[in-house]
């Protein structure tokens, strides 16, 4: 019998302002000319250096705070663009870190996010797994969401990761963390993400599955497909009525 819904919570819940979940929409204002040139005529440092930032907050994932988060991305966008000439490094990192933790308006949920949380909550536990930072519990409050969870699994509580993403952190772990320690079933759960890398991992571990394809974009996967939270509610209810 199903039981539970766990959501992942980037593009599948929310998307980021900007396009890019480490690159604020208000870059080039924070830069500043100058800086934009520099930056585009450093361009395979600057992809180098994204790598290493990268790798930088796999290997220091274990945080609680958003003051912690905010030093973590301070040192990020340090590395990030380190050696490409700018002008003014140290606060140009600090600004991005601000607005990367602590702008509200920095994502933009789907607008069946919330009626979608609360159709599932009529005949289902939900809750969140997702890989994401100490700011995430503020931005599913702001969002009216938090209250709506039953449980809230993420990443940064642990220092692992639900997926590839954490090259670092031991993709995978996640889901075992949320079995071991928040007492989550896998056959009793769908689990909802947008990647295929992440779901292979949930399902190797029993879970129901279901691809998440926001823009439409994915023809065919090997997991149901699903665009809209009222399509997650409809695979769910079909779960429902036929385990046993």
């Amino acid at each position: 019998m199903l039981t539970t819904i766990a959501l992942d919570y980037g593009d599948v819940l929310a998307r980021p302002a900007s396009g890019n979940w480490l690159m604020p929409p208000n870059l080039p204002e924070i830069l500043g000319l100058g800086n934009m040139m520099k930056m585009m005529s450093n361009a395979r440092l600057l992809q180098e250096n994204t790598e290493r930032a990268k790798d930088f907050l796999d290997q220091n994932h274990l945080l609680h705070t958003e003051e912690e988060e905010f030093q973590q991305f301070k040192e990020f966008f340090g590395i990030m663009f380190g050696g490409c000439g700018l002008k003014g490094l140290g606060k140009i990192a600090e600004e991005l870190a601000r607005y990367t933790v602590y702008n509200e308006n920095k994502v933009r949920f789907y607008d069946d996010a919330l009626p979608g949380i609360q159709a599932l909550k009529e005949r289902w536990r939900v809750i969140v797994i997702s890989d994401a930072w100490p700011s995430l519990r503020g931005i599913l409050a702001r969002a009216g969401i938090a209250p709506l969870l039953d449980d809230l699994v993420i990443s940064c509580d642990y220092g692992h990761s639900k997926g590839v993403y954490g090259r670092a952190r031991g993709g995978g772990k996640l889901f075992q963390t949320a079995i071991e320690k928040h007492g989550v079933v896998p056959e009793e759960t769908l689990f909802v993400d947008d990647r295929a890398e992440n779901l292979a991992f949930a399902r190797d571990l029993g879970f129901h599955t279901a691809h998440m394809d926001r823009d439409g974009k994915i023809e065919t996967s090997e997991y149901p497909l699903v665009r809209t939270m009222e399509e997650v509610a409809a695979l769910a209810a079909g779960l429902y009525s036929s385990t046993p």
